[in-house]
């Protein structure tokens, strides 16, 4: 399979980006009822997006076949501050979203978008790179075990 893997700006791609971060929300719905429609929260998502990138170097990358988006991966810097109880030094990366349609998985797709944005930030002085995934995404926990990413912290949830 022949795909190129670039960076985008999101207020310059909107449409990309809605798609694609709109089709994620729908898979995660499948495995958490809890996770809001897209359509009730795109607006202000894609702005909390837009200001990750602008205001904590934040990267949105594509990953493309023949100029038609098939995945993407996004995150951006958490810069630490004085009330940071963990040891080490430097910044921390969050990598916030991530997905690739169906018809493409099990490709290498994910692993060589996961792959750019790491080296995107290699002039940077990162203490560690962290993410959440659903406690249902097995197949997400098999991939970020794979990629040397161990658990650490447990959410719990209480619905009212």
């Amino acid at each position: 399979m022949n795909y190129s893997i670039r960076k985008i700006k999101i207020t310059e791609n909107l449409p990309i980006v809605d798609e694609l971060v709109g089709e994620l929300h729908i898979s995660e719905k499948e495995m958490n009822n809890k996770t809001a429609d897209w359509n009730k929260i795109r607006e202000n998502y894609l702005r909390f997006m837009t200001e990750c990138e602008e205001e904590n170097d934040g990267t949105f990358l594509i990953a493309e076949i023949d100029g038609k988006a098939i995945g993407f991966l996004f995150g951006y810097i958490d810069e630490r501050d004085d009330s940071n109880f963990e040891s080490g030094e430097g910044d921390d990366l969050y990598v916030s979203e991530g997905y690739v349609k169906k018809e493409f998985r099990k490709q290498g797709i994910y692993s060589a978008l996961n792959k750019a944005f790491e080296e995107a930030y290699t002039d940077y002085k990162i203490r560690k790179i962290y993410r959440y995934t659903l406690c249902s995404n097995d197949t997400m926990q098999r991939w970020l075990s794979s990629q040397g990413y161990q658990p650490v912290r447990l959410v719990y949830e209480k619905w009212l």
